[in-house]
């Protein structure tokens, strides 16, 4: 839902009688708290269907909608439309080509740069509101905050296969020895590892998940850089005025997750043609080979030059 924030901003900013309703995990509130013409529903995802429905239904209860945006089109979201179908004359659906993708990994058709997630919640909503354009969004969680000597890392992923070897941040580390270190470290296994790896440092310090979402957006905007794998954490930081270098394994930005507003700093392998080798980085027992090799080719040289091609900008 990351993805969504700059759009929401985009159709407030371009169309100023615009009242949206947005349903999604109540995790999310900090990212949709942030103007009055936004109407929150959150949601715990570990409830039922109908336990969801009801509370969207109670929340609801004497709204008739102009149009209902399907943004994620999974069963979950199917139900939820179904549902909300008497409160509207319109029902619009994002086109995932969940297929596409998939046939890209098993190397059935060529891998081409495919439409950016942003950019379809853009054509899910373009339909109905014309002048809204990709090439609009905006850097949303960009905050004028004076840049300190710092140097943002979030090391992990959902998905380990997306993972770059804690022992490379060495290299960084010894490089720009001058600049403080902070680590996003979220869960209690990330937690366990960063400690590990990294607390013997004094250049370093681990963030945990007692830091508060705007907390995060405020000190990734203070940092000249960020390094990221293919994650929640890489999206989000590329909605900040922080430039963003993205570590980039199986999984590839062509699929259309790639980081918004900064992809001449994207570090990957380009000339293993086995990538991508999965959509989100889940791998198979076929592509485990793969995975690691679009890894461990990447250096500690590829990512420091393009931490000096940021930080020298």
């Amino acid at each position: 839902m990351i993805l969504l924030r700059p759009v929401v901003d985009t159709l407030l900013k371009t169309y100023s009688d615009v009242i949206i309703w947005i349903v999604t995990d109540q995790k999310n509130e900090s990212l949709f708290n942030h103007d009055p013409r936004i109407k929150f529903i959150g949601v715990d995802l570990n409830n039922n269907i109908l336990q969801i429905l009801r509370q969207i239904k109670t929340a609801s209860n004497l709204t008739y909608f102009n149009g209902i945006y399907d943004l994620h089109n999974v069963i979950r979201s199917q139900f939820i439309r179904f549902f909300l179908k008497n409160k509207t004359h319109k029902i619009r659906v994002y086109l995932k080509e969940r297929s596409r993708k998939k046939k890209i990994v098993k190397k059935k058709i060529k891998l081409i740069p495919l439409k950016h997630t942003t950019e379809r919640y853009l054509d899910c909503l373009k339909v109905d509101f014309p002048k809204i354009s990709f090439n609009n969004i905006l850097q949303s969680l960009s905050i004028k905050i004076r840049k300190e000597k710092i140097i943002g890392i979030a090391p992990f992923s959902a998905h380990s296969s997306k993972q770059w070897g804690l022992e490379n941040y060495n290299h960084i580390f010894e490089k720009y020895n001058d600049y403080k270190i902070k680590i996003f470290a979220f869960g209690e296994q990330e937690k366990i590892l960063a400690s590990k790896k990294f607390s013997q440092n004094d250049q370093v310090a681990i963030i945990s998940e007692k830091m508060e979402l705007k907390e995060q957006i405020e000190l990734i905007n203070k940092c000249c850089v960020f390094i990221s794998m293919d994650s929640a954490n890489m999206h989000l930081a590329s909605l900040t005025s922080t430039p963003v270098v993205s570590v980039w394994g199986p999984t590839h930005p062509f699929l259309g997750f790639g980081p918004l507003f900064n992809d001449h700093l994207i570090v990957q392998l380009n000339d293993l043609q086995c990538r991508p080798c999965s959509v989100y980085g889940k791998i198979n027992s076929n592509n485990l080979d793969c995975a690691k090799k679009s890894m461990t080719g990447i250096t500690s040289k590829m990512v420091i030059d393009k931490l000096e091609l940021a930080l020298n900008n």
